[in-house]
């Protein structure tokens, strides 16, 4: 179990993506989410804070982070030993490269044992993800995570494509998000997936039964997709037009896929409404 003082995540975004030859290497949509965002999914689990260490050259990672409540802190950009020491007010907190494509709430509990500066290590050497305790890096210690694994290359961005890890959701304002369907009937809920939503624009691509039921919620959970990856059985512009005008298409028009497959198969995980209710208390 997750000990109780973790309250933070750092997600380290400042990077120049030499390898990847794209210094928004974060915003790589993998299997539709952008890795930004399935690095904050992740750390929501067991962080009550999310914040993002980028530099002003990263206009967009920081405009969309701030757009889903995650706060901005500017760094230098001189490498990710310097930067990471912007980190260190934020503890206890974990710290994690925004390029894990398969980061999961159990790596996270592996770290969190340890009382020391805690750093994951596999056999391609570190990842990047830490656990800081509290604000004394002097002392360390590193944990074997053998299936973890980050994105540098093009390459290694296609090997992930193909195993699409699962992705976990943020909890977002319900006022951020803009429907383009209306329902067939109101539905209640014990268990819901998370609503899957553009980043770019808040409008909802899938999950309108469950955005009635959780409207009224402090906050939802949902999956930021990149639009511009997904495709759609009709034109794109009047699912647009219908969420910025409020003048909704009839129920289920829309068909959202990414690559054959329907967005409500990518691998997530359930929220119980009681979770949901006891985390806005």
């Amino acid at each position: 179990m997750l000990k109780a003082s973790v309250v933070a995540g750092v997600i380290m975004a400042g990077g120049r993506g030499r390898r990847a030859n794209d210094p928004e290497k974060c915003l790589w949509p993998l299997c539709g989410i952008p890795l930004l965002f399935r690095v904050a999914g992740a750390l929501a689990q067991v962080a009550e804070e999310l914040i993002v260490l980028t530099t002003k050259n990263h206009a967009r990672i920081a405009k969309y982070a701030e757009a889903w409540g995650i706060k901005v802190v500017y760094t230098p950009g001189e490498g990710y030993e310097r930067d990471v020491q912007f980190a260190v007010k934020f503890a206890p907190a974990f710290i994690a490269s925004c390029d894990l494509a398969n980061l999961k709430p159990g790596h996270l509990e592996a770290l969190a044992n340890n009382a020391v500066f805690t750093t994951a290590v596999t056999k391609d050497g570190y990842p990047g993800l830490s656990y800081l305790p509290t604000p004394d890096m002097e002392k360390w210690s590193v944990v074997e995570l053998g299936d973890l694994y980050d994105v540098d290359t093009p390459e290694d961005f296609e090997k992930a494509e193909r195993e699409c890890p699962t992705a976990y959701p943020l909890n977002a304002d319900p006022n951020l998000l803009k429907p383009h369907e209306e329902v067939l009937e109101f539905r209640k809920y014990e268990v819901v997936k998370p609503i899957a939503v553009d980043y770019k624009t808040g409008v909802i691509l899938d999950g309108h039964h469950r955005y009635a039921f959780l409207k009224n919620f402090k906050a939802v959970p949902v999956l930021l997709f990149d639009y511009d990856v997904i495709e759609t059985n009709i034109d794109r512009r009047v699912i647009l037009q219908a969420a910025y005008s409020g003048r909704l298409l009839p129920p289920k028009t829309t068909w959202h896929t990414y690559r054959g497959r329907h967005i409500s198969q990518i691998p997530t995980i359930d929220v119980p409404i009681a979770k949901l209710l006891k985390s806005q208390l």
